[in-house]
């Protein structure tokens, strides 16, 4: 046997266009034309309304006031979308899209994250300022016209780095320094080294081989 299921005091429900007196995390001050009510914002109406906005009111007999739906904004400014809890876009079939003449603007205290299976950013310029990044992906393909790179350490950390260039060009100030186990150089043509004082040391043999050698 089903228990019935309790019944619903009917109740009229008045709607009319007010205008916003002031507004704030309490609620919605708004003016009428028959009075002034204390109004909550519906969940449904996701634009905050300012003060100056005329909007939609539904009064319940006897009950609370809620603002239905923003409806002019005497001045132009900024439009908001709140909630007082997560909002979530959801799409259930298609695209989500966001598209601004004058630029998007996204700010958060905590993360942001992004997750998807790939990520694609088309842009004239970029430019990117973190304090710290970290990067973790199992392999990397990068093609660039034009890389420059400018910071106080680098430091990397690989088991196997191969490169092939077609000019290398190095200045360094200061030091110039490699250890290896083994260390070898091949040129196809001339190989030069040259500085002030040149030393070369070995623990057990150093061998030059040439059809010619000069000492000068």
């Amino acid at each position: 046997m089903h228990s019935a299921a309790p019944k619903l005091e009917a109740r009229a429900v008045y709607q009319e266009f007010g205008e916003v007196i002031s507004a704030g995390p309490d609620g919605v001050r708004v003016r009428t034309a028959l009075a002034e009510l204390a109004a909550r914002r519906a969940v449904g109406c996701l634009v905050e309304p300012q003060a100056g906005d005329r909007v939609l009111v539904a009064t319940e007999e006897g009950g609370e006031s809620f603002v239905l739906s923003v409806l002019t904004r005497p001045a132009p400014g900024p439009t908001v979308l709140a909630a007082d809890g997560d909002l979530v876009l959801r799409s259930r079939r298609g695209k989500v899209g966001i598209a601004a003449q004058e630029g998007v603007d996204l700010a958060s205290g905590a993360a942001v994250r992004v997750t998807s299976s790939a990520l694609e950013i088309a842009a004239l310029s970029g430019r990117v300022t973190l304090e710290r990044i970290e990067v973790f992906g199992a392999a990397v393909k990068a093609e660039l016209g034009k890389v420059k790179l400018v910071a106080s350490t680098f430091d990397a950390v690989l088991d196997r780095l191969s490169q092939r260039a077609k000019r290398v060009y190095r200045a360094v100030e200061e030091i110039d320094q490699v250890r290896a186990r083994q260390l070898d150089y091949a040129a196809e043509g001339n190989a030069h080294i040259r500085g002030e004082n040149a030393l070369v040391t070995a623990t057990d043999v150093v061998k030059i081989s040439a059809e010619q050698v000069h000492l000068n």
